[in-house]
């Protein structure tokens, strides 16, 4: 096994999958990507795209977030809070296809601690001076919520448990990366079709040991 670092982002590689020190996991290894989109990891280190992956992957929890405090100042706080939760599922499942390269900076300032905690900061700051005490508290828990990833692991749990071997979610989005980039260096799109085989075919291995065990 490696252990790479760049750009702040530690990833351990096996020969069969990708996981980062936040617990994101991925499928598709170093390897992969270079056999399935030849030429791409001389123009992108494979960190880079992993990073822009998890990027796009934590922005439902930001942009929940950050809907919340926004919502909570002009509707009921509980509505808020219930819109909030139901724009993180479906962000959540559906982001692959939004992932925008351009706008990755934007998301990537958004998910960024010291950002959360000064927004979350001065909102709820603003909210108490207000007396808008319920929307204090679901603020605080949403914070908690979405800060620790909590539905995110949820979500994988609800994915996991279902039958069939398709792309998982961290996959789709990487492949969108992957996608975006090769379009960029004129590189033939249907490549990253071979990594979608490569990636299913995993998935049963992996399916298949936890069903022996």
């Amino acid at each position: 096994m490696n252990s790479k670092r760049s750009h702040s982002l530690n990833i351990l590689e096996t020969p069969f999958s990708t996981v980062t020190s936040s617990g994101h996991w991925f499928h598709a290894t170093r390897k992969s990507v270079n056999d399935y989109v030849p030429g791409l990891l001389k123009v992108y280190p494979f960190e880079e795209l992993i990073g822009k992956a998890v990027t796009w992957i934590d922005s439902a929890d930001s942009l929940a977030m950050v809907l919340f405090f926004a919502l909570a100042f002009a509707i009921n706080p509980w509505l808020a809070a219930g819109i909030s939760l139901l724009f993180h599922y479906v962000w959540y499942q559906k982001k692959s296809a939004f992932v925008n390269l351009p706008s990755t900076p934007i998301l990537k300032l958004i998910n960024h601690d010291f950002f959360q905690l000064l927004l979350a900061a001065v909102v709820l700051s603003f909210m108490g001076i207000w007396g808008m005490y319920t929307a204090v508290i679901l603020g605080i828990i949403t914070f908690f919520l979405y800060k620790i990833g909590l539905l995110r692991r949820l979500w994988d749990k609800f994915e996991s448990n279902k039958e069939g071997d398709k792309l998982p979610l961290n996959d789709r989005t990487l492949k969108m990366v992957l996608i975006r980039y090769s379009m960029y260096q004129n590189m033939p799109p249907k490549e990253v079709e071979k990594l979608d085989r490569h990636v299913q075919k995993a998935v049963i291995e992996y399916n298949q040991k936890k069903k022996k065990k």
